[in-house]
């Protein structure tokens, strides 16, 4: 019986061969790498002068193109830091990086990809903040913050919802506002802890 198996498995070693070789998943040019993957080394040609009109084309399509795509992610990270520090101007006693966790938070949430939260949705960030109000007070907060009524609340409507969740005491973010700071503090603490760090706290 073993001579048999070893028998079928030699046969099938003629047909296949391993292991695979595939073209990697890249996105670079296609003729920078031969037909197995391997990358064609062009150190040599880095410094060569264009032979064609072509080719100079070619070379400077990719050189605008590399300027374009930088431009638009330097574009991006401007507006995108432009519009944390306008919301940070209109919740006070939140930080950027209280912001920045609620937007992921949002963005991870949003189930349907609408750019809205449904009231299960919300439900669940404040599952994931370790809030615990009553259905009923969730929900008439909700209601009262989805000015449409229509059974969505915006990426705005969802940030005044948070913050005004609970009465501030003495100018001081109280209840929902406050954990909101508390769980980001935190998640920086944790980023900033080595391995070694993370595993004497038991994160593993």
């Amino acid at each position: 019986m073993g001579q048999q198996i070893s028998s079928v498995f030699s046969s099938l070693g003629r047909f296949f061969e391993y292991p695979v070789k595939r073209k990697p998943i890249c996105f670079n040019r296609q003729e920078d790498f031969t037909a197995t993957g391997e990358t064609i080394k062009r150190q040599s040609e880095a410094h060569k002068a264009p032979t064609s009109d072509y080719e100079a084309l070619v070379e400077l399509f990719y050189k605008r193109l590399e300027e374009q795509r930088q431009f638009c992610q330097e574009m991006k990270e401007r507006d995108r830091r432009w519009s944390i520090e306008q919301v940070v101007r209109r919740f006070p006693g939140w930080s950027e990086l209280t912001v920045a966790n609620l937007h992921s938070l949002f963005l991870l949430f949003d189930n349907q990809s609408n750019g809205m939260l449904g009231f299960d949705d919300f439900c669940a960030v404040l599952e994931s903040l370790g809030e615990g109000s009553s259905m009923e007070r969730r929900k008439r907060k909700f209601t009262t913050a989805d000015q449409d009524a229509d059974g969505w609340i915006t990426y705005d409507e969802f940030l005044a919802l948070v913050y005004n969740f609970d009465t501030m005491q003495n100018g001081e973010l109280t209840g929902l506002a406050k954990l909101c700071n508390e769980v980001a503090d935190n998640i920086q603490f944790i980023s900033n802890l080595s391995v070694g760090e993370q595993l004497e706290y038991g994160l593993f």
